[in-house]
C-alpha cells in the first residue's frame, strides 16, 4: 500500500516502536480539523481510538498516513476530499471539496487483523 502523491504527510515526532504495516490494529489519539482550523471530530483523552489498517472502514487518508509510523510518534496528515469520508458518505455534513487536517498519535499497535495481509501486499521476489 504506497500512499498516494496527493496526501501530505509530515512527521512531527518520530516514534521508537515497532512499524505500522497494513493488517495492523493502529491504537491512536487523533484530532480532526477543517483547514480553518476548526475541530471536526477528536479522540477522547483517556480513549486512544482503534482503526484496523488496510481494512478501507475508516478515513482511507489516515490509513494511509499510518504506515510506516513507529509507535510514540506525531504526525500531521492533510488529506484530500477524495481521501477522506466522504466517498464513503459516512459524514454528508462535511463539505465535498474540503481537505481534512489530521493530526494522529500512535499509542500502540497490539495486535494484527489481517496477520497475512502485508505479505499479500508485497510484491512477489523476482525469478530468476
Amino acid at each position: 500500500m504506497k500512499p498516494p502523491i496527493s496526501l501530505r504527510i509530515t512527521d512531527n515526532q518520530i516514534g521508537s516502536g515497532r512499524v505500522c504495516v497494513p493488517g495492523d490494529v493502529a491504537v491512536c489519539h487523533w484530532v480532526c480539523r477543517r483547514r480553518k482550523g476548526d475541530i471536526l471530530f477528536a479522540s477522547d483523552a483517556d480513549s486512544p481510538h482503534p482503526i484496523r489498517v488496510g481494512a478501507r472502514d475508516y478515513c482511507v487518508g489516515v490509513e494511509y498516513g499510518l504506515l510506516g509510523m513507529r509507535v510514540g510518534g506525531r504526525r500531521t496528515i492533510v488529506v484530500p476530499p477524495n481521501l477522506t469520508y466522504v466517498e464513503q458518505k459516512i459524514y454528508p455534513e462535511l463539505p465535498a471539496n474540503g481537505l481534512l487536517i489530521y493530526q494522529l498519535e500512535l499509542i500502540d499497535l497490539p495486535k494484527k487483523w489481517d496477520p497475512d495481509m502485508e505479505q499479500r501486499l508485497s510484491p512477489p521476489p523476482p525469478s530468476g
